[in-house]
């Protein structure tokens, strides 16, 4: 059958480009489908051999594009197989399987090799935040909330919530391994087959976790690909947010962040220029990544719960390639935050202009003299309003609390407790920025990724096991 070349150009030479990255999961697959047919005795040995002879002999062969006449990598090699040692003895290799069963499995290897390097990435940057978090411990910092001075913090505290975020998706990330690692073959078209296979036995040599038991879903699910991409969006969109606030306390207005020479670029007009660029362009890969993953979630609405090609190859480049993207972040935010320095002198400098630490004075008013916050708090409003200084303090405390005895704060007690490390340093409330509740925060984070780097060592190794016992077992048929 001769395709329209429209067609052809548009769909399947851009779909066999897609298959060709994955040629190694094909030839993998055809040797576990063919033991399989082996051990279940549903090929006769000669055929077997004639077959596995042929298989080994196309696994290195390099194939360039398609021919006029064939729409696809599984019928192409099924026909150069045929060209080796007849289309006779070739077609028993199709015996019990599809089409559809071949790709819903071929995806899946595939996605789950791209996350695996993923979770490995982003456990990476998990560990560039805890060990600048460790490095920051005393450096204090600013936090905003509406985009306004809120309350000095460390610069720990601060890295350390968004490692939390991090943390949480590593954990759902690995959740999804075991949605994605079911394996299809054997599903068939979409109802098995009446032949008596083994699904089990190729799910193994595969490197799945087993297979996926219903043969509708196993070839109908979305899930495969659109729960790892929900979660990854979520990530690529938290990511946006935290840079987005980054550049903010980087701007010359706040500048209680900056960055070395070799993450800033220049205007090539304006001689005092330092663009801290890197952050654009983390951003924008983080919204193009955050989009590509909608895209292709959003590309099942009112999709038929069947066959259809939203499940095929060209929507999985448009993940891999996203992922692509999504790495690029990962290591450009290890980067940033690596090399990303505080201005500690800023940090003081906006915690005083806008009395940042002012209701640390609140709480020491309630402390000190036994009055309600919400008096102490309107105590210190008025104090901040008419300026955040000693002798407004004393005349604001007198008017109020003419009923009190003598004020008990001198002045030097009046400067430390608005002092950022004082405020900091009384906060030893579970999660916040004291130093014993950042080590201990730290030490919970480290002993969280213990468990996802094991889990990523003995996942790879399972695989790699499978796939030792699937050519040891197939050069087994070639003696």
């Amino acid at each position: 059958m001769r395709f329209s070349q429209v067609y052809k150009n548009i769909v399947l030479d851009s779909s066999f480009e897609n298959w060709k990255k994955m040629i190694d999961h094909y030839h993998q697959l055809n040797k576990a489908h063919l033991l399989m047919l082996h051990k279940c005795r549903i090929l006769p040995d000669d055929v077997v051999f004639k077959i596995a002879t042929g298989l080994k002999k196309l696994q290195n062969e390099k194939v360039k594009e398609l021919p006029e006449n064939v729409e696809d990598l599984v019928l192409l090699f099924e026909k150069k197989l045929g060209d080796l040692m007849g289309e006779d003895v070739a077609g028993f290799l199709h015996t019990a399987r599809s089409r559809n069963d071949i790709d819903a499995t071929i995806f899946r290897m595939a996605l789950r090799n791209v996350l695996i390097q993923f979770e490995k990435e982003l456990l990476n940057l998990i560990k560039q935040f805890i060990r600048k978090a460790g490095q920051n411990i005393d450096t204090v910092f600013l936090l905003y909330t509406h985009g306004q001075p809120a309350q000095p913090s460390s610069f720990a505290h601060y890295l350390l919530a968004f490692s939390g975020e991090l943390t949480q998706v590593s954990k759902k990330l690995i959740e999804t391994f075991d949605i994605v690692n079911e394996c299809p073959m054997g599903a068939g078209a979409i109802t098995t087959t009446g032949f008596s296979i083994d699904r089990n036995l190729v799910s193994n040599y595969l490197g799945f976790n087993r297979p996926l038991e219903n043969s509708y879903q196993a070839i109908s699910t979305s899930h495969w690909i659109t729960l790892p991409g929900a979660l990854l969006r979520n990530l690529m969109i938290d990511i946006t947010r935290f840079i987005q606030d980054i550049m903010h306390k980087s701007s010359s207005e706040v500048g209680v962040l900056q960055f070395p020479n070799e993450l800033v670029q220049i205007s090539s007009i304006m001689p005092q220029k330092r663009n801290p660029v890197v952050l654009e362009h983390l951003r924008l890969r983080a919204n193009m990544a955050a989009n590509a993953f909608s895209n292709i979630e959003n590309v099942f609405l009112n999709v038929p719960y069947q066959d259809v090609n939203e499940n095929g190859d060209f929507v999985l480049r448009e993940f891999l390639n996203a992922m692509d993207i999504s790495n690029q972040v990962l290591i450009l935010l290890s980067e940033m935050v690596e090399k990303v320095i505080v201005r500690t002198d800023r940090v003081r400098e906006i915690a005083a202009q806008f009395g940042a630490t002012s209701t640390e004075l609140a709480d020491e008013l309630v402390r000190r003299f036994g009055i309600s916050f919400r008096k102490a708090h309107l105590i210190v409003s008025e104090v901040v309003k008419t300026g955040l200084n000693f002798e407004n303090f004393s005349n604001v405390i007198k008017e109020h609390l003419k009923e009190k005895p003598e004020m008990e704060i001198n002045p030097e007690e009046f400067q430390h407790i608005l002092s950022c490390e004082h405020f900091i340093e009384i906060r030893k409330v579970l999660g916040g920025p004291e130093k014993s509740s950042i080590i201990s925060m730290i030490n919970k984070l480290e002993n969280l990724i213990i468990q996802p780097e094991q889990f990523i060592e003995s996942f790879e190794k399972q695989i790699a096991t499978s796939f030792e016992n699937l050519n040891h077992d197939f050069n087994l048929l070639l003696l």
